[in-house]
């Protein structure tokens, strides 16, 4: 009887090695990244906070097509998104999730382009000298599969603070 009790207790030792080795193989394959619960509604919630814009917001989407700073084919790279902005979509805030890394880095390109086009001096002509100083301090960003335009301020320090707060939680 002793015997079966030592063969049981090694079988219940060996069961819970072959099970902690199992469960930090699987860890290592695939690691539990601070990012799950991180989506593209927190982040725009935390850069709002951050920079007290939103009773300027009038319209919100989760679209990526209806962002004038993607192309078609650039919003299928979206697997996530979520963009506010006013009527004249002046005051705006866009952050939105990239398939991969990669597409990331090419959606950041976009959205460095988008705010160079704001800027230019043909495009601000219909807009007021405060209209013009949000598109000109808006500020964009990326960090892992991440994109992010911000014009909720005039500031661009007042900007960059949403742009921190956003960073925060990433």
């Amino acid at each position: 009887m002793k015997e079966l009790h030592k063969k049981s207790a090694w079988k219940r030792i060996f069961s819970f090695l072959f099970a902690a080795a199992f469960l930090v193989g699987a860890m290592l394959k695939y690691p539990v990244l601070p990012d799950a619960a991180v989506s593209c509604k927190s982040l725009g919630k935390a850069a709002l906070e951050a920079t007290g814009g939103s009773s300027k917001l009038k319209y919100q989407t989760t679209k990526a097509d209806e962002f004038g700073g993607f192309t078609i084919s650039e919003a299928k790279k979206v697997s996530s998104i979520v963009y506010l902005c006013d009527e004249k979509e002046v005051y705006s805030l866009c952050i939105a999730k990239a398939a991969s890394k990669s597409d990331a880095n090419e959606l950041l390109k976009s959205l460095k382009s988008y705010k160079e086009h704001n800027s230019g001096s043909d495009y601000l002509s219909d807009y007021s000298a405060t209209e013009q100083k949000v598109f000109k301090n808006a500020v964009c960003g990326k960090k892992g599969k991440y994109v992010w335009y911000i014009a909720m301020s005039s500031s661009k320090s007042v900007n960059k603070e949403g742009q921190t707060a956003l960073k925060k939680q990433l």
